[in-house]
C-alpha cells in the first residue's frame, strides 16, 4: 500500500525517464571507476618522469601530491559551480566542449612532446635551489594539469547526475572511485613498471584516456534524455533536507584536512625517517585509499565502539615506538606507523560518512573533501618543512585526530557522551593518559637528542640533516644513514672515515691510481669527479695539483663545509684544488658536455645510492654513457659507491659496465661500504693493492641494464633482516 502511494506521487513520465535510465548505470559506474584508474596512474607515471629531475627524493612525490590535491579541489569547484548554477542541459553542452578542448590539447601535445602527457626536456630544471617545490609544480601542471582537472571532475559530477536522474544514495560510487585509484596504484609497480617502457606507459594511458573522454561524453549525452523537466534545472533542495550549516562544513574540512596531513605525515616518517626502501610511499596510500573505501562503500564499517578504542591504543603504540630507546624491528615500526594511518584515516572518513548530507548537498560535501585534502597537503609539503626541524607532521596529525574525535562526539547530541555519562571518567582518564604519553614522549627526546650531542637540524625540501657530535667528533646523519663523520683527534682530523676508508674500493683507486700524464707526457696532477658531497670526506685524498669536482643538489649539504661555521673541514683542509657543482648531477654533466666542458676525469665517483628514493636515473645506460663522455680514457675509473641497507643495486653497476665493455671488481669492507669499480682498461682493475682486496662481480641471476624509459627496483631489493 505504501509503495503504490509513493508511486502515485510521482509523474509517470518522471518514472518511465528513471526505468529507462536504469541501463545506463553501468556505464556511469564503469566511467567513474576508469576514471580513478586513470587518475592515479597519470600520477604515477609523470611522478617518475619527473623524478631524476629534482633529486629522486621523496619530498618530489610529497609536492605531486600536493599539486593533485590542488587540481583535485579545482576540479571538484568545476563540477560544483556547474551542478548548482547551470540547467542540466547546459552542464552537458558545456562539459562536452570542455572534454573536446581536451581531446585537442592531447593531440596538439602527441606531436610536440615525447608522449601526450610527457614534457620536452626544455622544462629541465637548469638552476639549483633548495626549494624546487613550485618548479616540480610547474613542471606537473603544464604537462598533465588539464587531464587531471577533467578526471577530477568525473566522480562528483556524474554521481550528481546520477542522484537527478533515479533514486537511492550515490554515495557507493565514491567507494568504487576510490577502489579504481587503488587499483590504478597497485596496478603500476606490479604490473605497468615491470612490463613496459616509460613512453610506453605514457602512450597506452593517453590512448586509454582518449577512450574514457569519449564515455564521459556519452554519459553527458545519454543524460539528456533521461532527465526530468524538474530535475534539469539546477538543485532544488527538497524541504525535509537540512542544509549543512558552517561548522558542519568545517568539521568535514577539518576531518579531511587531518587524513590528508596524516597520509603525507607517514609518508614522510617511514621513507626519509625507518626505511630507505624504494616506493615504500605506495603503503600508505593504499591504507588511506582503503578507509576511503571501507567507510564510503558501507556506513557498517565504521563503528565508533571500535575505531575510537584502535585509535587510542595505535597512538600509543606509534608513540612508544618514536620514543624507544632501540629502536624495533623495522617492519615492526613500519606496521605501527601504518596502522596508526589507519585508525586516524577511518575516524576521520568514518565520521565524515556519517556527517554527509543529502544527495541534494553532494557538490559541497566533495569540494569541502577535496579542500581539506589540499588544505592537509599544503601544511606538510608547503609549511612544515619551514617551521619545523624534523618531521613533526605524523605527531601533529594523530593528536589533532584526538582532537577532531573530542568536537565531533561533543557536537553530537546522540553520542556515547550524552546517551551514557558513565563513560565520560573513561574519555578523561584517556585524556590524562595522553597527557602523561606525551610528557613521556617529550622526556625520551631528551635523554635521546640531549646532553650537548645533537649540535644542529636542518630541514629543506631534501629532507632532515642532522648534526651529531660525541667523543669521536662530528657525524652528518640523514635519518638513520650516517653520511659522514670527522674526527676529533688532530692526528687523524683530515683522515677518510666510514665508507670512505684506505682500504675501501675508492680509497684504494685514489691512493694508487697511476701517476696520470698530460697530452706533452708530463705528470700532472689527478682529476676527480664526485656525485654526492656527504661530508666532502673523498677531498681528504687530494694532493697538490689535484683537483675535485663535486656535483650536490641540497644547498645545506654545501653549507656544512663551506659555510661561515663549517661544521666539516675536509673541503677547507684538502691540498687540492675543490670546485662544487650546485644541481642535479647528471643534469649538470649533460649541460657541461652540451658546452663542450668535458671534464676527463680519471676517477668518477657516484656516491648517492646509501639512502632517501635512489636518484634511478643516475644508473642507467643513457647516464653511463653521459659519465663516459667525461672520463680522460680508457685508463679512467668509475667507482659506485653501493652501501644500502635495503638495495644490492651490483648487478645494475655490473649490467652498466658491461654494457659498455669495462671490466668491473667489487671491493667490500665489512661492516662499512660495499663499492664497485669498473674501467675499460682490464689491467686497471689488476693493480697490485686492488687486486688484495676485490674480486668479481659476483651474481645469482643475470645482470639488468636500466635504460631512462625502463627500471625495476623490486629485483635488487634485499631480504628485511
Amino acid at each position: 500500500m505504501l509503495s503504490s502511494t509513493v508511486t502515485e506521487a510521482i509523474p509517470a513520465a518522471e518514472v518511465k525517464a528513471r526505468s529507462e535510465f536504469v541501463p545506463l548505470t553501468s556505464l556511469y559506474a564503469g566511467t567513474i571507476f576508469v576514471s580513478a584508474f586513470l587518475l592515479f596512474q597519470v600520477q604515477l607515471i609523470i611522478g617518475k618522469y619527473v623524478l631524476p629531475w629534482f633529486g629522486g627524493s621523496p619530498s618530489v612525490w610529497n609536492t605531486c601530491l600536493l599539486l593533485f590535491q590542488i587540481l583535485l579541489l579545482l576540479g571538484y569547484f568545476y563540477a560544483h559551480v556547474v551542478s548548482t548554477r547551470l540547467p542540466m542541459r547546459s552542464q552537458t553542452r558545456a562539459h562536452l566542449l570542455f572534454l573536446l578542448a581536451s581531446l585537442a590539447m592531447l593531440a596538439v601535445t602527441a606531436g610536440s612532446w615525447p608522449s601526450p602527457i610527457t614534457p620536452g626536456a626544455v622544462w629541465k630544471p637548469v638552476a639549483a635551489g633548495s626549494s624546487p617545490e613550485w618548479r616540480v609544480i610547474a613542471v606537473l601542471a603544464v604537462s598533465v594539469g588539464f587531464p587531471f582537472l577533467i578526471l577530477s571532475t568525473t566522480g562528483p559530477l556524474l554521481q550528481v547526475w546520477v542522484s537527478r536522474a533515479r533514486p537511492g544514495s550515490p554515495y557507493r560510487l565514491y567507494a568504487l572511485s576510490n577502489a579504481g585509484s587503488l587499483l590504478g596504484l597497485l596496478s603500476y609497480p606490479f604490473l605497468a613498471e615491470r612490463f613496459l617502457l616509460l613512453r610506453t606507459q605514457a602512450w597506452v594511458w593517453s590512448v586509454v584516456y582518449a577512450l574514457f573522454l569519449f564515455a564521459y561524453g556519452a554519459c553527458a549525452w545519454a543524460l539528456r534524455g533521461h532527465v526530468s523537466p524538474v530535475e534539469s534545472t539546477a538543485i532544488e533542495v527538497s524541504k525535509g533536507d537540512e542544509k549543512p550549516n558552517k561548522t558542519a562544513r568545517m568539521i568535514w574540512l577539518a576531518l579531511a584536512a587531518c587524513a590528508s596531513a596524516m597520509l603525507l605525515g607517514t609518508t614522510n616518517q617511514i621513507c626519509q625517517e625507518i626505511a630507505v626502501i624504494p616506493l615504500l610511499w605506495v603503503l600508505p596510500l593504499c591504507v588511506y585509499l582503503v578507509t576511503f573505501i571501507l567507510c564510503f562503500g558501507n556506513e557498517r564499517w565504521y563503528r565508533r565502539s571500535i575505531f575510537y578504542p584502535l585509535y587510542g591504543l595505535a597512538s600509543f603504540a606509534a608513540l612508544a615506538v618514536l620514543s624507544a630507546k632501540v629502536p624495533p624491528h623495522i617492519l615492526i615500526e613500519i606496521g605501527v606507523f601504518c596502522l596508526a594511518l589507519f585508525a586516524v584515516c577511518m575516524v576521520c572518513h568514518g565520521e565524515l560518512v556519517k556527517r554527509k548530507p543529502a544527495p541534494e548537498f553532494l557538490s559541497t560535501f566533495y569540494l569541502t573533501i577535496a579542500a581539506g585534502g589540499a588544505l592537509g597537503s599544503i601544511f606538510v609539503v608547503l609549511i612544515a618543512p619551514r617551521i619545523f626541524q624534523r618531521f613533526w607532521e605524523f605527531q601533529v596529525s594523530l593528536l589533532l585526530c584526538g582532537f577532531l574525535v573530542l568536537i565531533v562526539v561533543l557536537l553530537d547530541k546522540a553520542s556515547w557522551f550524552y546517551k551514557r555519562p558513565s563513560l565520560r571518567v573513561l574519555l578523561y582518564a584517556v585524556i590524562v593518559a595522553f597527557i602523561f604519553q606525551g610528557l613521556y614522549y617529550g622526556r625520551a627526546l631528551v635523554a635521546m637528542n640531549g646532553g650537548g650531542q645533537v649540535a644542529f637540524r636542518a630541514r629543506n625540501f631534501f629532507g632532515v640533516k642532522t648534526g651529531i657530535q660525541d667523543q669521536a667528533g662530528n657525524w652528518l646523519t640523514h635519518g638513520r644513514i650516517r653520511h659522514g663523520v670527522q674526527l676529533r683527534d688532530p692526528a687523524m682530523h683530515d683522515e677518510p672515515t666510514l665508507y670512505y676508508k684506505r682500504l675501501s674500493g675508492v680509497g684504494l683507486i685514489l691512493d694508487h691510481y697511476p701517476a696520470p700524464l698530460d697530452r706533452s707526457g708530463k705528470r700532472r696532477g689527478l682529476r676527480v669527479g664526485v656525485v654526492g658531497l656527504g661530508a666532502g670526506t673523498l677531498a681528504a685524498y687530494g694532493h697538490v695539483g689535484d683537483y675535485f669536482r663535486f656535483y650536490e643538489i641540497d644547498p645545506q649539504v654545501v653549507e656544512l663545509s663551506l659555510g661561515q661555521k663549517p661544521w666539516f673541514t675536509f673541503l677547507q683542509d684538502s691540498r687540492a684544488t675543490i670546485d662544487i657543482v650546485m644541481g642535479d648531477a647528471r643534469i649538470s654533466l649533460e649541460n657541461e658536455a652540451e658546452r663542450g666542458q668535458f671534464q676527463r676525469f680519471d676517477v668518477l665517483v657516484l656516491d648517492a645510492f646509501s639512502s632517501d628514493s635512489i636518484p634511478v636515473h643516475l644508473l642507467t645506460k643513457e647516464a653511463m654513457a653521459v659519465y663516459i663522455q667525461h672520463l680522460s680514457g680508457p685508463d679512467a675509473v668509475i667507482a659506485f659507491h653501493l652501501s644500502n641497507r635495503a638495495l644490492d643495486l651490483r648487478p645494475v653497476a655490473y649490467g652498466l659496465s658491461s654494457e659498455y665493455r669495462m671490466t668491473s671488481v667489487e671491493v667490500h669492507q665489512p661492516g662499512f661500504s660495499v663499492w664497485v669499480l669498473a674501467s675499460a682498461n682490464p689491467e686497471m682493475m689488476n693493480l697490485p693493492e686492488l687486486k688484495e682486496r676485490s674480486k668479481p662481480v659476483t651474481l645469482s641471476g643475470a645482470a639488468p641494464v636500466w635504460t631512462d624509459e625502463y627500471s625495476n627496483l623490486f629485483n635488487v631489493i634485499r631480504p628485511l633482516r
